[in-house]
């Protein structure tokens, strides 16, 4: 009985929770939308960029995580991560606090994080939204259009975009799939490859970053993690994380979750399989938490579920 619970708690996406901004359709043929940005957005990006720090997680004041992780390998070679997220709209989040469940690529001091965020210091508004963010070479942070070298393809989503239909607690869930991934470009015979963002099952590219705005990140990565991610000033309570709720692990329609995880390893032919050697990582059990049910089923492949009420003050 339990287990049909679970999966019932698992139903299928349903309409493309989105919203383009637009009646009937996004860009014209042969465009790509462009957000505009004005000073005040540099100014309240390059604020939030300062409070970010590409240390290790176990020691990043005002940051908790709750998130699997593959553990520490100087040798391994990522080519690519994947997972589908459930798309709750995290609730309290207030001021330069942000919460996210999102994922991770990386090596040294280089990083690609995507996901989806509500973060109000960055956007203006309280809404859940399409996010990258890079740490490049560990000098340089930034977001989204913001970074340098990136480039827009896909005419209808740039990142930033909103969504409009979020899972309800306890009632309908929606999830989407990214993909993070090293392709080739330029003809079959190049050699030439860029690190490209992919958007649903039928893995729609968003845009792409060139391997030269990297160090250690311009050929491969060696670490990857997924899950929830929240940030506040010392000197306010830490905000919700997913849902908000305790963490419990009974149904994932009362809890944030990722589900068909995956990782590419350069030795196997840029096939995405469950990730191995991991472990989970949460920084405060007490306000967020984590449960990794290793591979689930065919369906729902490798399954995380993280939560958690927050209001973790000083740490």
């Amino acid at each position: 009985m339990k287990r049909k619970l679970f999966v019932e708690g698992m139903r299928a996406e349903g309409k493309l929770p989105l919203n383009n901004g637009r009646k009937g359709a996004g860009c014209p043929y042969g465009t790509v939308p462009i957000i505009r940005i004005s000073k005040d957005d540099l100014t309240r990006a390059k604020m939030l960029s300062n409070n970010i720090y590409s240390s290790n997680v176990d020691e990043e004041p005002g940051h908790h995580y709750a998130i699997l992780r593959t553990k520490t390998d100087p040798s391994r070679k990522l080519v690519g991560i994947e997972s589908f997220f459930s798309l709750f709209n995290a609730k309290g989040v207030v001021g330069s606090q942000y919460s996210a469940f999102r994922m991770t690529l990386s090596n040294g001091f280089d990083t690609i994080k995507t996901g989806f965020t509500v973060n109000p210091l960055l956007f203006k508004d309280n809404q859940t939204r399409l996010f990258a963010h890079l740490t490049i070479d560990g000098r340089t942070q930034c977001f989204n259009q913001q970074c340098p070298g990136y480039v827009q393809i896909n005419s209808q989503i740039p990142l930033g975009w909103p969504i409009d239909v979020t899972s309800v607690v306890g009632g309908e869930q929606f999830a989407i799939k990214l993909r993070i991934n090293k392709e080739l470009r330029g003809g079959p015979n190049s050699t030439n490859f860029v690190w490209t963002l992919f958007f649903e099952e039928n893995n729609s590219v968003v845009g792409f970053w060139p391997p030269t705005l990297f160090g250690k990140l311009s050929e491969f990565g060696n670490q990857a993690d997924w899950g929830g991610e929240v940030y506040s000033p010392l000197d306010q309570s830490s905000p919700p994380m997913g849902t908000g709720l305790p963490p419990h692990w009974r149904t994932s329609a009362y809890a944030a979750h990722s589900r068909r995880i995956g990782a590419a390893y350069e030795n196997a032919k840029f096939d995405f399989v469950n990730p191995i050697d991991t472990e989970v990582y949460a920084s405060n059990p007490h306000a967020y938490n984590i449960k990794d049910f290793g591979y689930y089923n065919e369906e729902f492949g490798r399954l995380i579920f993280y939560d958690g009420p927050g209001g973790i003050k000083g740490a």
